[in-house]
């Protein structure tokens, strides 16, 4: 069932959140809390993935511009198979009788050129100037004729000769537009493909850093709680010693156990463990193309991924999940969901463990560790 849509550029892209540890308030691991990364890293980021797009952009440029000049080389391919068909159609067929007429006009003109003494003698022998006008007209028909029937059939040699030389140009010419075309694009693309990689490589190194800040986010929080234990059993101590007798000194300490979580005082004493929450989930990774993509953490999708996205934590963070009497564990590794009201991404696993394929959508508990 698909019910989570976004481009794999667009879990990419999401920035990795550092965890932040506020004064000496106790804080939870996986807390509101959480910082920004450094500016530059945002800057270094946001100008890789300009350069992305603007690679991206010119590959697609290249691409369009070589299947024009693709286009056009199959186009002159055609036109000149099918002057090669018209050269053999003439050669084949009007060529035998254009050179038989031909042959006859030479004969004509020959036996004219041999006979020129007798018709010189008819002509002078014309019994009138009309008679002599006349045979001198159809004299110069004759020879007229036969002459015109080798011009024709040379301008046609000429003409279909004309014809596929041009072509023959036109074709050179635009293969060389595709080859040039053809470089252009490969290059493009090698370059997108040298982007890309660089642009994982920037994502593995924030997914790292923010790992490696939650760890030291937790670190801090644990240090922070066994200080906040420590003094709130020195203070309960002093109660206990301090005027009012023993009673007064233990109800003194009861009270100082019993402080509700984030009330003031030895509030730092309690237990790391986060309280639950309620919020939209949906889930990826299983019909809709992400199948074996890589997360903002580096990760790979699979069918036995434990991880989720959530846009404001920080990777490497773990958050028990509870579903329709159902609880698992996992980690988040990936950026989104990018649907307005939704707050979690389950990948197959986890969906799988909660019996959520069937729901697709819905309203989830959850916790962080």
């Amino acid at each position: 069932m698909h019910v989570y849509s976004a481009t794999s550029n667009s879990r990419k892209s999401g920035f990795a959140r550092i965890a932040c540890v506020a004064g000496l308030t106790a804080v939870l691991v996986g807390g509101s809390c959480l910082g920004v990364a450094p500016r530059s890293a945002y800057a270094a980021t946001a100008q890789t993935e300009a350069e992305l797009a603007a690679l991206t952009q010119q590959v697609n440029s290249a691409a369009t511009t070589y299947q024009q000049a693709t286009d056009r080389v199959n186009e002159l391919n055609e036109q000149i198979s099918e002057m090669a068909d018209e050269i053999l159609d003439f050669e084949q067929n009007k060529l035998p009788e254009q050179q038989q007429k031909a042959s006859d006009a030479a004969a004509n003109l020959y036996k004219l050129h041999v006979a020129s003494p007798n018709v010189m003698s008819m002509l002078l022998n014309s019994a009138s100037l009309g008679d002599l006008i006349t045979q001198g007209k159809y004299l110069t028909t004759i020879q007229d004729d036969n002459t015109a029937e080798l011009e024709r059939l040379n301008a046609m040699h000429e003409e279909l000769e004309s014809k596929m030389e041009k072509l023959s140009a036109a074709k050179d010419e635009a293969e060389q537009e595709q080859q040039k075309a053809s470089d252009a694009l490969t290059s493009a693309q090698s370059a997108q493909a040298q982007m890309a990689a660089r642009a994982q490589s920037e994502d593995a190194a924030e997914a790292e850093a923010a790992r490696k800040a939650a760890e030291e986010a937790a670190a801090t929080t644990a240090q922070m709680q066994q200080q906040g234990s420590v003094s709130s059993s020195n203070g309960s101590s002093q109660g206990s010693n301090a005027g009012n007798g023993g009673n007064a000194g233990s109800a003194s300490s009861g009270s100082s156990t019993q402080q509700p979580s984030g009330t003031g005082g030895s509030s730092s004493g309690t237990t790391s463990t986060s309280s639950w929450k309620s919020g939209v989930a949906s889930y990826y990774g299983i019909g809709d193309g992400f199948m074996g993509g890589t997360t903002a953490s580096g990760a790979i999708v699979t069918e036995s991924s434990m991880g989720v996205a959530m846009l404001n934590v920080p990777l490497g963070t773990y958050v028990e999940i509870s579903y329709g009497g159902r609880s698992v564990i996992a980690v988040v590794n990936d950026r989104g969901p990018y649907v307005h009201g939704r707050v979690i991404d389950m990948q197959p696993a986890v969906a799988r463990a909660l019996g959520f394929l069937s729901v697709g959508v819905g309203t989830v508990q959850y916790r962080f560790l």
